[in-house]
């Protein structure tokens, strides 16, 4: 008898141990534990929710390089989360939105002397920033627990129904993935509801008893560091990184080989923050006169004064590059916003001051110079139209020296279409093409390439979100902007991203972007050699973060390819054999 009487007290304990050591299940909406991180290497590339929760609310988007650590807890070996001028989040679309009462706990230790916003929404329609500055929180709910920076511990943040929505998921950043926070975090708990005092104390103890506080393990218990893809063959060059020549953050690539063999590189010189436009961002371009192994200084081409008041930044952006072989001349086109007329705020009309513009430079000595800006918006832009301006990356010349740039446009309702834009007279005059996909489905930043039969391969950023890439081909004989398109076809894994797509000298097709269907990783080029119909497996560029890119073929036949590397947090060049 005293012998079970000792056995159900025992059992009793533990029973209680157990449910002390186990946080509270009733509205638990999200929960980040250390199983969930995957990386390559150090690199982490997402935070998966737990199998019993909704895997839509995995927080699978990327910025900057959150970083993989072995630490050592109370409970054993572990893993965490380090974030330094980096972010994970998820979209609202996935995580959808909060509309009231929630809590927030975790389990983490801010770097010393730090300030930033240590959890977000990711959509202006539900801001709800959790923000340290100078010691103190910044808040629309409330700070529950007191955790010293430089000390591991229970951050938790209650918000009733008078607090800001939270839409979507951004950990490390705020919603313009600014005010990035130094910090390590091994846990995260989302409830949506207001846990009671007893049920904080209970998740407190819980963190408490399985992190403790972890330390670091020696190095050579740490992933191995990220490279980039194992292939000897590929040579890879980081270009530009964010803080270069003062600039926050570098983006969208062009890229186009002169008749000379020069490489002519432009991308976002995004001045003041990573947003896009409207704000204080220029074209920029690098030249190479030796394949890629060295570059010139970065010279902005692009530039309207920032000082303007009422301009939001007079910020332009978005270059493509396109080189006439029949006179030597550069062009470069990109979308001009005088204050709020970019993606969000362009609406109907012809002039800045109602709608965003499309303007080109002009070069007329391989790149070295280049022409003030020319404004071609009232050639190619219907007044009703809200928008219309190129496609990044890099333009065409046919053979028959006519001037193509991808292009597109948002229609007066608003939904965007992917076309091209063409000059029969060395760039003097332009003219628009119909939309490739006129109802089916919203189209946006495009590829083009000439197929060996004449006709024009449109290969189109899919903005239905399917995950997948839409294609069409614009078939003509005399005149290239009298043709039609084909029906469009839908292939290639694509995570609603710009891409690249050229003709190699063989004449075969060249395609790359992240190959994933929600995520931008897994730099790949593909290769085709019937038209975009169809298309193999692939090669792996970047197996990491990488978003948009842009390929030329350099003088010698190889490929040359500019892109957005994550990991590197600027731009990268590389060359490769076809």
């Amino acid at each position: 008898m005293l012998f079970s009487a000792v056995l159900i007290w025992v059992s009793f304990l533990l029973l209680q141990q157990t449910e002390l050591n186990t946080p509270p299940q009733t509205g638990l909406y999200a929960w980040y534990v250390e199983g969930g991180l995957q990386a390559n290497g150090q690199r982490v590339s997402e935070w998966k929710n737990i199998d019993a929760l909704d895997q839509a609310r995995t927080l699978n988007q990327v910025v900057g390089r959150p970083k993989l650590v072995k630490v050592q807890s109370v409970s054993g070996p572990k893993s965490i989360l380090r974030l330094e001028k980096a972010a994970l989040w998820q979209t609202v679309q996935s995580w959808k939105t909060l509309n009231a009462e929630r809590t927030v706990i975790i389990y983490g230790r801010l770097a010393p002397n730090s300030s930033g916003v240590l959890f977000d929404g990711s959509t202006r329609k539900g801001v709800s920033p959790v923000r340290y500055q100078k010691g103190e929180w910044q808040l629309s709910g409330q700070a529950i627990t007191e955790t010293t920076p430089g000390q591991w511990g229970t951050y938790g943040f209650v918000f009733d129904n008078a607090s800001q929505p939270q839409g979507g998921f951004i950990v490390g950043a705020n919603v313009a993935t600014e005010e990035r926070l130094a910090c390590d975090i091994a846990e995260i708990l989302v409830y949506s509801r207001v846990l009671t005092e007893d049920e904080l104390k209970q998740t407190e103890l819980y963190l408490q008893s399985k992190w403790g506080n972890p330390q670091d393990l020696p190095e050579s218990e740490q992933p191995t560091p990220f490279t980039f893809a194992t292939d000897s063959a590929i040579k890879y060059k980081i270009l530009r990184q964010a803080g270069d020549d003062e600039v926050h953050t570098y983006r969208i690539p062009g890229l186009a080989t002169t008749e000379k063999g020069t490489l002519i590189a432009v991308f976002d010189a995004r001045n003041k923050s990573g947003a896009d436009l409207p704000g204080d961002i220029d074209v920029a371009m690098m030249r190479s006169t030796d394949d890629g192994d060295t570059w010139s200084p970065m010279k902005r081409i692009i530039d309207f004064d920032a000082a303007v008041p009422g301009s939001s930044g007079n910020g332009v952006g978005d270059p493509a590059v396109l080189v006439d072989r029949k006179t030597g001349a550069i062009f470069v086109a990109a979308l001009w916003s005088k204050g709020k007329r970019a993606w969000h705020g362009s609406g109907p009309g012809l002039t800045p001051d109602e709608t965003g513009q499309l303007v080109l430079v002009k070069s007329t000595d391989d790149g070295v110079t280049w022409s003030n800006p020319i404004n071609i918006t009232q050639q190619i832009k219907k007044p009703e139209w809200r928008l219309c301006f190129n496609g990044p990356g890099n333009g065409i010349q046919l053979e028959d020296s006519t001037l193509v740039f991808p292009a597109q446009f948002r229609d007066e309702e608003g939904m965007p279409h992917s076309c091209f834009i063409a000059s029969r007279d060395s760039g003097q005059t332009w003219t628009i093409s119909p939309p490739a996909i006129p109802q089916a489905i919203p189209t946006s930043e495009s590829a083009i390439a000439q197929l060996p039969d004449g006709s024009l391969l449109l290969s189109m950023r899919n903005e239905s979100k399917a995950g997948v890439r839409a294609w069409a081909r614009w078939e003509w004989k005399e005149d290239v902007m009298r043709g039609t398109w084909s029906q469009p076809w839908y292939t290639v894994v694509d995570p609603t991203c710009m891409a690249s797509l050229i003709r190699t000298e063989k004449g075969a097709l060249l395609f790359s972007n992240p190959n994933d269907a929600q995520r931008r990783v897994n730099l790949t080029v593909r290769k085709s050699t019937d038209g975009g119909k169809t298309w193999d497996t692939g090669r792996v560029l970047d197996p990491g973060g990488a978003m948009y890119s842009c390929m030329t073929v350099l003088r010698d036949g190889r490929i040359g390819l500019l892109y957005e590397s994550i990991d590197s947090e600027g731009l990268v060049f590389l060359r490769f054999e076809p």
